[in-house]
């Protein structure tokens, strides 16, 4: 948890850090969906009422500019989905970590719109 808070929430490189191999690094939902993580989290504090406590008091106190803390939520409630390491090209040349950002549920027509028009040769 302190190589979390250290590297500002990049789960990966606190896993490596912390003594994890690579191959299980690269999946840290398998450490941060486990049991264990979230009762580390419970005691240092990082509740779920504390978080959404917290969010809700954000999203009031910014009335005018309170987007991302509206998109937080939408992806805590699973009204929003994020789209990670997307490979798409541009010029030939191959572009990875691409983050966006799609109403849940509407992953398979963003695929559609994404794929269409391009033609196979």
């Amino acid at each position: 948890m302190e190589k979390i808070v250290e590297n500002r929430g990049n789960i990966s490189k606190s896993m490596r850090e912390a003594g994890y191999d690579d191959t299980t690094a690269k999946n840290p939902k398998n450490l941060t969906e486990s049991k264990g993580y979230k009762e580390i989290c419970e005691e240092y504090g990082l509740t779920d009422e504390l978080i959404i406590t917290s969010l809700v008091e954000d999203i009031k106190a910014k009335p005018q500019n309170r987007k991302p803390e509206l998109e937080l939520g939408a992806k805590m409630k699973g009204l929003m989905i994020e789209k990670k390491e997307i490979d798409h090209t541009s010029k030939g040349e191959k572009i990875t970590n691409i983050n966006y950002i799609i109403p849940n549920g509407a992953e398979s027509k963003a695929n559609n719109q994404a794929t269409s028009g391009i033609s196979s040769s």
